[in-house]
């Protein structure tokens, strides 16, 4: 029987596990591990004694199917899967017709006699997979016995880029069961995606990661064993009669450094255990790879301490180059909790809510005021959150009076490890309402532009917003409306009439390609740190709290003197009874700063001016938006003022 490690498969781990093993028990913690690049998925097989939860995944059909023969939970019936290894085992070749295969690789990868085999039983399996003769599990486990068996015979150095030339192919052909792994208390999940699109729905304590490094694309390097997975019998060109491209990883292209960088950005794991080769000044640009040494040790070297381990390996070759020296490098990452996206760029990253009085265009501003270092951080007010999330502390408790703010905080939330499923979601309820969508190309037509040069939007989204409205008024449990209504509605504002009813009108904006950043990466902080979100009055939400060293308060209040629809309710009495508490934070000897408007449309507010004295001041270069009309207003100012000095601005 085979063993899932009884391949011939480039770049197969299995000879260097026990290395790898020894040095992951001694460098990391944890009960989950996620194969990001599994290929023949000898390292979960490894492994499987070492961790309870593993996430298993490759890009290739083949690789997929064999994992679910080999590590899949679902039931099968031996006897079934014994009497099919008994029928193929005697099938003749001479009593066979030409196939698809037989025509295609015959002669060629194959003796035609075991060609004519191997496509009667790829045809066979598929007749009993859909009459439903045989379950999934038992599917998996015949098909990935034909791949075994077909692969150890193929007449190949190891892959199927090419075929040695023979005036005679022996005839070999045996079909063999492959032996299914103990998968007994264990929790297996297989996947077949793009490992970059996946890094971002998975979270695990270790992430193992093996990707190709040189052109040698996968998807062509094993187009036979493809071809008999996916068995739709294309269309085959050249030599080595390989269909036309798909499924091309741009690990084998010169994007593979921003490639690498976009994957370890984007896990959500406390270790990173990445393996290399050294083959990246082979004198052959096939095995030259695409990514080097010292790439790869800068991009990990910003997600946490990296420690670089090495051992002499002969390096697989197909005979035609001498790689000499050869090496094989382990890095393993110790993710530093801190290492956000946001900490290595200038760019502000924006609050996927828009909310009004954001300060997503102070943020650049704000974080060189901010301490160095915060352990806690603490918003009272923190409204849509552009703050926060361009702030790097170790926790977040985050507060706002308003509910639905809040409300769509943690349902936003609930999706940060599940960001492909609301975007199908979000992009549904778009659809079901015939709203404008620039982002996936739903556009406005033409001659709407034309005639309304700069409330297009509002006209074509105006009745598809209202029964958007309507349905959400009719019930308001759907967070996904909720969160629309916010997205189309004017200013991206939230408001109920006295009755409960959602009642602002369309907005002039739609779902664009600024919404779909600010929520990938919103989602993104959010699967990586650690937010606690309160819906109280500030005083209450502070009074429950024992601050410590390296502590932080960030408070952007309704501003006094402006018409803001969240400044309503805000007046003397509060703004008093705000400096009041910021005295006595003060007194206590916790760290604040706090952000207000000075001077606007001819008024000042002399409360804080009288204040802000007894503290450090700075000001604040905004260009403060006039809720009512929406222009600037060159008249205001805006003030940063703060308990503390910071040597450096």
């Amino acid at each position: 029987m085979f063993n899932i490690y009884n391949r011939r498969y480039v770049g197969n781990k299995n000879k260097l596990m026990e290395w790898i093993s020894k040095l992951l028990k001694e460098n990391c913690e944890g009960e989950s591990f996620f194969d990001v690049f599994a290929g023949t998925g000898s390292v979960t097989n490894y492994e499987l004694n070492n961790y309870k939860t593993f996430y298993i995944n490759d890009f290739l059909y083949s690789n997929e199917v064999i994992f679910k023969g080999f590590f899949s939970k679902d039931k099968y019936n031996k006897t079934v899967i014994n009497s099919y290894y008994k029928k193929y085992n005697s099938l003749k070749s001479e009593n066979l017709e030409d196939n698809y295969f037989s025509i295609n690789f015959g002669g060629k990868f194959f003796s035609n006699n075991d060609a004519k085999i191997i496509g009667f039983i790829r045809e066979d399996l598929k007749v009993l997979q859909s009459e439903n003769i045989i379950n999934e599990k038992e599917f998996s486990i015949l098909l990935s016995s034909l791949i075994f068996s077909m692969d150890r015979i193929a007449n190949t150095c190891g892959h199927y880029d090419s075929y040695m030339k023979k005036q005679n192919i022996r005839s070999e052909f045996k079909f063999e069961l492959i032996n299914p792994c103990n998968i007994t208390n264990k929790n297996i999940n297989i996947f077949r995606e793009d490992s970059n699109q996946l890094a971002s729905k998975i979270k695990a304590d270790i992430a193992f990661i093996d990707p190709p490094y040189n052109s040698r694309q996968y998807s062509r390097f094993y187009h036979v064993l493809e071809n008999v997975t996916k068995w739709e019998k294309p269309e085959l060109f050249g030599v080595a009669m390989k269909p036309r491209e798909e499924n091309m990883s741009d690990y084998c292209k010169n994007r593979a450094p921003d490639a690498f960088k976009d994957l370890i950005d984007k896990l959500n794991v406390k270790y990173i255990a990445v393996t290399y080769n050294n083959t990246y000044t082979s004198k052959s640009s096939s095995s030259k790879n695409k990514i080097t040494l010292e790439q790869i040790e800068e991009i990990l070297k910003e997600k946490g301490e990296t420690k670089i381990f090495q051992k002499e390996y002969k390096a697989f070759t197909t005979g035609k180059t001498e790689l000499t020296g050869h090496k094989e490098y382990l890095f393993i990452t110790k993710v530093n909790n801190l290492s956000v996206v946001k900490k290595k760029k200038d760019k502000p990253v924006r609050s996927p809510l828009f909310y009004v009085g954001d300060k997503y265009k102070l943020v650049s501003q704000l974080k060189k005021l901010f301490p160095d270092q915060i352990d806690n951080y603490y918003e009272p007010f923190c409204g849509g959150g552009s703050s926060f999330i361009n702030t790097v502390a170790n926790n977040y408790f985050l507060n706002d009076i308003d509910s639905n703010v809040i409300r769509i905080h943690n349902f936003l939330g609930e999706y940060a490890n599940k960001d492909s499923e609301f975007f199908d979601q979000i992009f549904r309820y778009i659809d079901k309402y015939g709203l404008s969508c620039s982002f996936k190309g739903v556009l406005v037509p033409n001659e709407m532009k034309m005639q309304y040069k700069k409330t297009y939007y509002s006209h074509y989204n105006k009745q598809s917003y209202l029964n958007l409205r309507d349905d959400f008024n009719n019930n308001q449990q759907n967070d996904f409306l909720l969160y629309l209504l916010l997205i189309y509605g004017f200013n991206h504002m939230i408001r109920f009439n006295s009755k409960g009813e959602f009642n602002l009108p369309v907005g002039n904006v739609d779902f664009n390609k600024n919404v779909y950043n600010s929520l990938n990466s919103y989602f993104y902080f959010r699967r990586i740190n650690n937010c606690n979100f309160y819906n109280n009055d500030y005083l209450e939400f502070l009074n429950k709290k024992i601050f410590k060293e390296n502590d932080f308060i960030y408070f952007d209040p309704p501003y006094l003197i402006s018409s803001s629809e969240y400044n309503k309710l805000w007046n003397e009495d509060k703004e008093k009874e705000l400096y009041n508490c910021l005295d006595k934070l003060n007194d206590m000897g916790v760290k604040w700063a706090i952000t207000n408007l000075l001077n606007h449309r001819g008024k000042t507010n002399e409360i804080l001016l009288l204040w802000m004295k007894k503290y450090v001041c700075y000001n604040i270069e905004s260009n403060y938006i006039s809720f009512n009309d929406n222009t600037i207003k060159s008249d205001s100012k805006e003030v940063y003022v703060t308990n503390y000095v910071k040597s450096k601005v």
